[in-house]
C-alpha cells in the first residue's frame, strides 16, 4: 500500500511506494526534500526523536546573555555632562581654597595677636588718663591714636584675609596680604608675617586660583 503524507513546505500530498519508510524523497511540486514517515529517522535528519529541531550553537552569541544580568557600572549614556563638570570644578575649588588656607590662617593669627596687644595698650592708656596719671597729654594722645589706628588696620586686615580664604573676593585677599606686611598693622610681627604674605600673594597669582573667586 503506498504511503501518503503532506509536504512540509507546500502541503502538497506526496505518494511513495510502500517499504520506503525512513528514507527521503523529493516533493514533485516544490522539489523540497522530505523525510518519509513511518520508520526510523534517517541519519543527519534535522529533527530529533522528540520532533523538536536542534538549534546549533551560535559562536557569535553574546557570552553574557545566558548569565544573570549584571548592573551597569560604566558611565550612563544619559548622565548629564554638566554633573561631571561640576564635580571637577568642586575639586578645583577645594584645591584653590587649600592653597590660600595656610598663609591666610597664619597671617590672621599673627594679626590677631597684635590686635589684642593694641587693645590692651589702648585700655592701659585710657585707664591712665582716667586715673590722672598723664604727664604728657600730647604723648598720651598720640599713643591712643596710634593704638586706635592699629586696631582699625587690624580689623580691616582680618576681614580681608577671611574673605580671601573663603574665596569670596580676590581684591580683598590681595588687600589682606598687603596690609599684613605693613608695620602699623602687625608691628614687630611684620617680620614673621612677611613670608606668609608673600606665600599668599604667590598663590593668588595662580590663574587656576583666580578663576575660582566669586568676585
Amino acid at each position: 500500500m503506498p504511503i501518503e503524507f503532506a509536504c512540509q513546505v507546500c502541503k502538497q500530498t506526496i505518494r511513495v511506494p510502500d517499504g520506503n519508510e525512513g528514507r527521503r524523497t523529493k516533493c514533485p511540486n516544490c522539489s523540497a526534500i522530505q523525510p518519509i514517515p513511518g520508520g526510523p529517522a534517517a541519519s543527519g535528519d534535522a529533527y530529533s526523536a522528540g520532533g523538536a529541531p536542534q538549534q546549533p550553537a551560535n559562536p557569535f552569541a553574546d557570552s553574557t546573555s545566558s548569565s544573570p544580568s549584571q548592573p551597569n557600572l560604566g558611565k550612563s549614556p544619559y548622565a548629564s555632562p554638566y554633573a561631571a563638570h561640576a564635580g571637577s570644578m568642586a575639586v578645583g575649588f577645594d584645591e584653590a581654597k587649600q592653597k590660600l588656607a595656610v598663609p591666610a590662617i597664619v597671617c590672621m593669627a599673627l594679626v590677631g595677636i597684635m590686635s589684642a596687644l593694641s587693645v590692651l595698650s589702648l585700655l592701659m592708656f585710657c585707664v591712665l588718663v582716667v586715673a590722672g596719671e598723664e604727664r604728657d597729654r600730647v604723648g598720651f594722645a598720640m599713643n591712643i591714636g596710634f593704638s586706635a589706628l592699629a586696631i582699625f588696620f587690624d580689623i580691616i586686615t582680618l576681614v580681608a584675609l577671611y574673605k580671601g580664604s573663603q574665596m569670596q573676593s580676590s581684591a580683598m585677599a590681595w588687600a589682606g596680604f598687603i596690609l599684613a606686611m605693613i608695620p602699623c598693622t602687625t608691628g614687630v610681627c611684620c617680620i614673621f608675617v612677611m613670608p606668609f604674605s608673600i606665600w599668599g600673594m604667590v598663590a593668588l597669582s595662580d590663574a587656576e586660583v583666580q578663576r575660582h573667586f566669586q568676585g
